[in-house]
């Protein structure tokens, strides 16, 4: 019998409000009962404790770094971890299980003295850190990435169990990476249908088509190959697109389109909003941008916003990397080569003139929604937790 008192924790270095995931795993467990201590950043305005949707949330007070060093990365990594690891070391005994949201891989060592009193451990990998640095930082597979791969193999061996994002992410990087296949369960980032639901009447409506890109501001998303192709179509006066976000590369991506004289088409809001309102916000677009560089980092990237869109039933204009395209056939989306402009530039101009074109989109997106919704995931979720709880 499941023992529906037993305490779990939860811990990632993330705003907990704006974090789509981290929200849906803790909510599943609170719905089948489980008390839950998330612990997380603190943004201003955060009390120290608070209860969102039964969710206890513990504010640390640090709040995430915004940079290009990958040095003052890992020492705010690093702080995170430590101040996580002397909260649970006063009360190990507090936690049957504690779920460890990558990045860092080495947060899972938190969980150092709760694992000595019986907790056991579960690193979810969003991202694999060695090619995600690799890419960002553009420094090679040198020693600094074989440092990254020693620490993910140690962190995955410390975790009783490793959960990740989707199913190339185990197979071409977590196993080949040294990950022991039975080790990994696949719990997908789908969206959770109840925060996005479906927009009942789409219709595009006035005189502009209304695209969003919503997310983390990087430089790897490519939003200025976009918005410089989107610029020179002959249609372009025919276009907003809007970008809500922020990250690293707000700065950079402000004065692009300041320099490109793009603030007639491009809204570009340079913050996040909660899930709760979010939701509300995409279903008032025509379509959704899922756009990338396409890197080693990238490559295996299935980004949660493109889920958000299929279930609130936009139609997506996204590049094909190895997860979307195991994901998604030629008919599921609107695809184009980031490689190739003109690839991108065709929709643009097939938007405008095939006025019945994103009406078939959003048709097609209804028939394929329901097998990428976070109830399908849910299940499989707590039924993890539950047997270490049960220790089975």
């Amino acid at each position: 019998m499941n023992d529906r008192k037993a305490s779990i924790a939860m811990v990632a270095y993330t705003n907990y409000a704006t974090d789509p995931r981290v929200i849906r795993e803790a909510e599943a467990m609170v719905s089948a009962g489980y008390p839950i201590d998330f612990y997380a950043l603190k943004r201003e305005g955060d009390p120290k404790v608070e209860s969102i949707n039964g969710v206890r949330v513990i504010h640390l007070n640090m709040k995430r770094y915004r940079g290009n060093s990958n040095v003052r990365y890992m020492l705010s990594y690093l702080e995170f971890l430590f101040r996580c690891l002397i909260l649970f070391s006063v009360r190990p005994r507090r936690y049957k299980v504690i779920h460890v949201n990558n990045m860092p891989d080495f947060m899972i060592f938190v969980g150092f003295f709760p694992k000595i009193f019986g907790a056991k451990l579960v690193l979810d990998i969003h991202d694999p850190m060695p090619t995600t640095f690799e890419s960002k930082f553009e420094e090679g597979k040198g020693w600094k990435y074989r440092l990254l791969l020693w620490q993910e193999r140690l962190s995955a061996s410390f975790a009783n169990k490793v959960i990740t994002v989707h199913q190339p992410m185990k197979d071409e990087i977590l196993v080949a990476h040294g990950i022991p296949e039975q080790k990994i369960t696949v719990i997908a980032n789908f969206a959770d249908e109840k925060k996005f639901p479906l927009r009942e009447n789409y219709k595009p409506e006035g005189d502009k088509i209304k695209i969003l890109f919503h997310g983390t501001i990087a430089e790897r998303f490519g939003l200025q190959n976009v918005i410089k192709t989107l610029m020179q179509n002959k249609y372009r006066s025919r276009y907003t697109l809007k970008i809500i976000g922020e990250g690293d590369y707000s700065d950079s991506l402000k004065e692009f389109i300041a320099v490109n004289n793009a603030g007639d088409v491009v809204d570009f809001e340079n913050r996040f909003y909660s899930v709760d309102k979010l939701s509300v916000i995409i279903g008032g677009f025509d379509v959704g941008l899922v756009s990338y560089i396409l890197s080693s980092g990238t490559q295996h990237m299935l980004p949660l916003k493109m889920m958000e869109y299929i279930s609130v039933g936009l139609p997506v204009l996204t590049i094909r990397n190895s997860p979307i395209g195991y994901y998604f056939t030629e008919e599921d989306c609107f695809y184009y080569d980031p490689e190739k402009p003109e690839t991108l530039n065709h929709w643009f101009n097939a938007f405008i003139e095939d006025k019945d074109l994103l009406d078939h989109g959003r048709n097609h997106v209804l028939t394929i929604r329901n097998r990428f919704l976070w109830n399908n995931e849910k299940r499989k979720y707590i039924t993890l937790l539950e047997n270490l709880i049960n220790n089975e």
